[in-house]
């Protein structure tokens, strides 16, 4: 069977003529409460993610610089890495040097662990290396 209008289903594959549509106590004009019996509403909420949303993303305070890595000297006798083999071999890179915990506005003295991280972008893929400073002196 042939349509142009899109067809909608729920999940355990019940046919919707729309999918914008929910169940709602009428208070006259302009709408109402929605009700928690919506079958289509409900499916439609699970799709979002429900995970708090804190304060700011861990690493948010930080400086990144981009460019490149070049051999220039023959390593292959400690590191069989293809984008370490071979003199003149070029590699993008991008680096970034973050901190860890506090909250957005403070202060970049306070002792906090701090962070960085180098990212190789290579014809294998991405090498990644992670550091942390833990120690508070």
């Amino acid at each position: 069977m042939a349509t142009s209008q899109p067809y909608y289903t729920l999940a355990e594959g019940v046919p919707l003529p729309r999918n914008d549509t929910i169940q709602q106590l009428s208070t006259g004009s302009g709408g109402g409460h929605v009700l928690l019996t919506s079958t289509q509403l409900l499916e439609n909420l699970a799709h979002f993610s429900r995970e708090r949303i804190s304060e700011r993303m861990v690493h948010a305070k930080a400086s990144d610089a981009r460019g490149y890595y070049e051999v220039t000297d023959n390593i292959s006798d400690i590191t069989d890495a293809d984008f370490l083999n071979g003199i003149g071999k070029k590699s993008e890179v991008l680096m970034r040097i973050s901190t860890v915990g506090p909250e957005r506005g403070s202060a970049d003295t306070v002792r906090d662990f701090r962070g960085f991280a180098v990212k190789f972008k290579t014809n294998e893929g991405n090498q990644d290396f992670i550091f942390n400073n833990q120690v508070q002196s």
